[in-house]
């Protein structure tokens, strides 16, 4: 039944939109498997898509490039354009993830071939070519890139304009300019609070947190770091827990701020003995 093919598609988004990238995969997976028995292209092609983009978020970078390229095939075989570009973009961004930056480059090269006539996903392979530019250490050349990125960003997706703003921020802060990636980090949040991803309001408050401590403002970065980590702990996300954890305690320690109530509730979802809902 194709009905429910596309259910388990659109089911494995909804957490996927949300950041319960586990669930995600197991319903993309399950919508592949029934799309493929089906032989039904189109289908097998966006649940392997959606699939290699929560194997990225899952950090199995292997996975994701090895499960685009199955998609990219069907896409090349459906002569679909834009699908073709996207799918190279985001392989590229997954490969410059996995370190492999010159393959990553002739990813992202094809994607702008295919994509010449009629500048398909113009903001999204410039994000991609700025995250390339980041690897290769080019602050500058990255800022351009995602200036360009930003500006070419649809107003009616707050996702994407959400992912640039991140990426600005972060090139910011790692550049140890916590002050101007503040108000990326900002712009960022307020769109992912939009869109209903929890995953990237974590990530935002984490990098927010990240920024305060550069700045010498401890309990502001507790209080950042604290409502990351609990959102992390909803969404049963354990490294990024335990990433968060260890700036949690020290920003909270300078600050003469107690952590440990926030810390024994998300050990508390982690292990389950408390129902978290959102992942549901």
């Amino acid at each position: 039944d194709q009905r429910l093919s596309i259910r388990h598609l659109n089911k494995g988004t909804r957490f996927y939109n949300k950041g319960c990238f586990t669930k995600a995969a197991r319903h993309f997976q399950e919508a592949h498997e029934r799309f493929a028995a089906a032989d039904n292209l189109s289908g097998t092609a966006d649940s392997l898509n959606s699939l290699a983009n929560t194997y990225y978020r899952l950090n199995d970078m292997e996975s994701a490039a090895l499960v685009y390229d199955e998609s990219l095939e069907l896409y090349d075989l459906m002569d679909k354009t834009e699908s073709r570009v996207r799918v190279l973009a985001n392989k590229s961004v997954a490969l410059a993830s996995a370190g492999k930056l010159s393959e990553a480059e002739k990813t992202l090269d094809e994607a702008d071939k295919l994509a010449a006539s009629d500048n398909t996903l113009t903001s999204l392979r410039l994000k991609a070519r700025a995250i390339l530019r980041i690897k290769h250490g080019d602050v500058d050349g990255s800022k351009q890139l995602l200036s360009e990125s930003i500006r070419a960003i649809p107003h009616s997706d707050a996702r994407q304009f959400a992912s640039a703003h991140y990426t600005m921020g972060y090139l910011l802060l790692t550049a140890q300019k916590p002050g101007k990636a503040i108000k990326f980090l900002n712009k960022a949040l307020e769109s992912d609070r939009k869109a209903g991803n929890y995953f990237g309001i974590g990530q935002d408050l984490e990098a927010l947190g990240d920024c305060h401590v550069l700045l010498d403002q401890h309990t502001r970065a507790t209080i950042e770091f604290k409502r990351s980590i609990k959102i992390y702990g909803l969404l049963h996300n354990i490294e990024s827990v335990q990433q968060v954890s260890p700036k949690l305690v020290k920003s909270a320690s300078k600050a003469g701020i107690k952590a440990q109530t926030t810390l024994n509730w998300v050990a508390k979802w982690l292990a389950g003995q408390w129902e978290a809902n959102i992942c549901r």
